[in-house]
């Protein structure tokens, strides 16, 4: 009961509609007495991320968090992929994820599923061949347009094993490594598969993303710089007119 008074106190002590540093969540904690290291603010900035009463929106900034946290359901097969990875390749770096996710975000449904697998670079055909004992016919390594157009896009069920970009974005969901929506933003937007898959919805995956989801934009656009297009999807983001002025102004310092 405490701890909630405290979160309800801190929460009323904070800019509503401003983005801050964690500093001031230091003051407030020093105004109850508190003497904090840096280590331990470290630690109680996040463990308010993690009960999602602040989020990150760029780096070392902060806001209250009126929105809510992207948590996809893990379907069925993500935690079958998840698990025969994790037998037969214990030390891999992957993610899984699935466009079923993507649902909350269209205007039309997807009826479809394709479960990507996301490995680090240079282990993809052997993931692929260990995951196509298990799904013979629904899995498929990095295809083509044309494979795509011929083999794959009627299918109803689909398992695509592709290489992960190095740093990559992630986080653990359910005790499955999965990519953050940062990330399937940057991919969605920069990949030529999505591109065809979703070209019509692709302005409403962004703006529903922006407007109900909290973003750290820092992220995204470190993400976006590594793929080579930071300042194409900044400018894409900014058009849709989903984001404040404020938070404009701070992401561009």
């Amino acid at each position: 009961m405490q701890t909630f008074l405290k979160f309800q106190e801190l929460i009323a002590f904070l800019p509503q509609d401003e983005p801050f540093r964690r500093d001031l969540v230091g003051h407030f904690y020093e105004q109850k007495g508190e003497v904090l290291t840096e280590e331990n603010l470290k630690v109680r900035v996040n463990r308010l991320k993690a009960k999602g009463v602040i989020v990150n929106i760029g780096r070392g900034w902060y806001r209250l968090n009126n929105k809510r946290i992207f948590k996809p359901e893990i379907t069925a097969t993500v935690k079958k992929v998840n698990s025969k990875i994790r037998k037969n390749f214990p030390y891999l770096n992957y993610q899984l994820w699935s466009t079923q996710w993507l649902n909350q975000l269209l205007t039309l449904q997807l009826l479809k599923s394709i479960t990507i697998v996301e490995v680090e670079s240079g282990s993809e055909e052997a993931v692929f061949r260990n995951l196509k004992e298990s799904f013979p016919y629904q899995t498929f390594l990095s295809p083509s347009d044309e494979e795509w157009a011929n083999y794959i896009a009627d299918k109803e069920e689909t398992i695509l094993v592709r290489s992960m970009i190095s740093e990559s974005p992630k986080e653990l969901h359910q005790g499955i490594r999965t990519p953050k929506l940062e990330k399937l933003l940057v991919d969605l937007y920069c990949d030529r598969l999505w591109q065809l898959l979703f070209s019509a919805e692709m302005e409403n995956i962004f703006r529903e993303s922006c407007e109900k989801f909290a973003i750290n934009f820092s992220t995204l656009l470190s993400y976006s710089a590594r793929r080579g297009k930071r300042t194409e999807i900044w400018q894409y983001i900014k058009e849709l007119h989903v984001l404040d002025s404020a938070t404009i102004d701070l992401i561009e310092r």
